[in-house]
């Protein structure tokens, strides 16, 4: 199957676009069909939340469907589109095109409001990162769900690390927790954990000593010993769920139950409920450090097995043919036209796209889809 991957390209310290370059090239050298397309309307910048998006869509906005020509012009050739940050298409969009149509987020629930619980259903299938939240989606009426790890990628990890350098190399850092500080109500854990363990690594936002360059995070992770993972709310969701592990770190998470779906507790990762039961692990592992290493070694299998980016990236996949094998494709309505008249307010040129149809399928179907389209465009003459 062919994937065209969807992503948003935000501003931050790197160039999202040669990021994601990189990666569309390493899973295509593992032979993944798959090329990538932002999603982003002015890229670099924020994705629209969804009452502007509605807003947008309904009055027809230039901008937005400029993109959406851009959009269904590349997708010509492609089985399947893969939503990958869950943003900026309209469901309405999303019902028209021929692809199969894949919705992933890795925002919920904190976000679900104004992103995925609007959209999600107008898709084939949607892949959910925080493996909590399945069943919300099923709620929403989202009838095909599965799980989609964020897993970590080449620049998480030293590919160079060994099981043996885990179990038996130096590590001089007890405790590192690179997060932000004060997001939903999460300071007052991390401050008491904190308070707990001061020898450790602390850094990120409202943190004392703010963010840790990117090219000191990997290094210092395959220094650690543990790394204390908390969530705003549910989850495990975050990349730090499969970065530490990767990285021979033991890592001590929230979300228990859930976690437990991810790594098999007590050997891979340890989960904890409070965050008195935290404090207390953490420093039971710090006392006993051949258990701490034989957990961290196994967890860094496992990460490195099922998480990496390939094996991530696979799930696509897998979990398409689940629902449709082949991937189902809808009639070429030939959107781009479509999109095109809506743009420029051109009925006339919707008309004739479907006068083209007809002379090729058949004049009555053609005619019909003619006649609903323009309807559910919202198209009409100008006067």
């Amino acid at each position: 199957m062919r994937i065209l991957y969807g992503f948003s390209w935000y501003r931050d310290a790197l160039d999202q676009g040669e990021v994601m370059g990189g990666l569309m090239a390493r899973l295509r050298a593992a032979g993944i069909d798959i090329e990538a397309e932002t999603l982003t309307i002015d890229p670099p910048g924020p994705p629209l939340q969804w009452p502007e998006l509605d807003r947008a869509w309904r009055r027809g906005d230039r901008r937005l469907m400029l993109a959406y020509e851009r959009l269904a012009r590349r997708l010509e050739g492609f089985d399947v589109l893969v939503n990958g940050a869950g943003i900026n298409l309209h469901p309405e969009f999303v019902r028209q095109l021929p692809t199969f149509n894949v919705y992933a987020c890795f925002d919920d629930p904190e976000s679900s409001a104004v992103l995925s619980r609007p959209v999600a259903a107008a898709y084939d299938l949607s892949l959910v990162g925080n493996i909590a939240e399945l069943d919300t989606y099923r709620s929403w009426g989202v009838r095909h769900v599965r799980h989609w790890p964020l897993g970590f990628k080449t620049h998480d990890w030293d590919p160079t690390l060994t099981r043996e350098r885990i179990l038996d190399g130096a590590r001089d850092n007890d405790i590192c927790l690179l997060c932000e500080r004060w997001t939903n109500g999460r300071r007052e854990r991390l401050d008491r954990f904190s308070a707990a363990f001061p020898q450790g690594v602390y850094r990120g936002t409202h943190w004392p000593l703010g963010w840790l360059p990117e090219g000191e995070r990997v290094p210092l992770y395959q220094r650690t010993r543990i790394g204390p993972n908390f969530h705003n709310s549910t989850g495990p969701i975050n990349v730090r769920t499969f970065a530490l592990p990767a990285n021979g770190v033991m890592q001590l998470c929230d979300n228990n139950s859930h976690l437990g779906q991810l790594f098999e507790l007590g050997k891979e990762v340890v989960g904890f409920d409070t965050v008195d039961e935290a404090i207390d692990l953490g420093r039971y592992y710090l006392a006993h450090e051949r258990e701490r290493r034989e957990i961290a070694a196994a967890g860094f299998a496992r990460s490195v097995r099922d998480y990496n980016e390939v094996a991530v990236f696979r799930r696509i996949e897998r979990h398409v043919r689940e629902v449709s094998d082949p991937p189902a494709r809808r009639p070429d309505l030939g959107l781009a036209t479509i999109v095109v008249a809506r743009v420029n307010r051109r009925p006339d040129l919707l008309l004739l796209h479907w006068l083209r149809v007809g002379l090729a399928r058949g004049y009555r179907l053609a005619r019909a889809m003619a006649r609903e389209t323009l309807i559910a465009l919202r198209l009409r003459p100008r006067r």
